[in-house]
């Protein structure tokens, strides 16, 4: 295990926690590859760059909705080809009645190394 790629790894999900927190839905889908793969802790499994996008603009479309994490450990494959981050989450929403939601998690990306040398989720995991 390569541990400054690891270490790139953490930071770049860190990355996309806070391009996520600027930009939304447009922000999280720039960190997937085009046959990434979402599996929600509730609904279906959702598959393809553009049905991501258009899950996660209802997500961070919505009034008072925002999701924030923290990656706390990384691996990366021998020959860097493929690599994982893990870490927890906070989630936050407003019910009916306007109030706040919160609820935590952990969640689990598998990251693959693209042609370009860029690494793109290609499984993304929360429960």
């Amino acid at each position: 295990m390569n541990k400054e790629t690891c270490i790139m790894l953490i930071e770049l999900d860190r990355e996309f926690a806070a391009i996520t927190q600027k930009e939304g839905a447009d922000g999280w889908v720039k960190y997937f590859a085009e046959d990434g793969v979402m599996v929600p802790s509730k609904g279906d499994v959702i598959r393809g760059k553009e049905a991501i996008r258009k899950a996660m603009s209802t997500s961070f479309g919505a009034s008072g909705n925002s999701l924030m994490w923290e990656p706390e450990y990384a691996e990366v494959s021998e020959d860097g080809s493929l690599g994982y981050t893990y870490g927890r989450y906070l989630r936050t929403s407003l019910d009916e009645a306007g109030n706040t939601v919160s609820g935590t998690g952990r969640y689990n990306s598998i990251w693959k190394r693209q042609i370009d040398g860029s690494y793109r989720i290609i499984l993304d995991i929360g429960n």
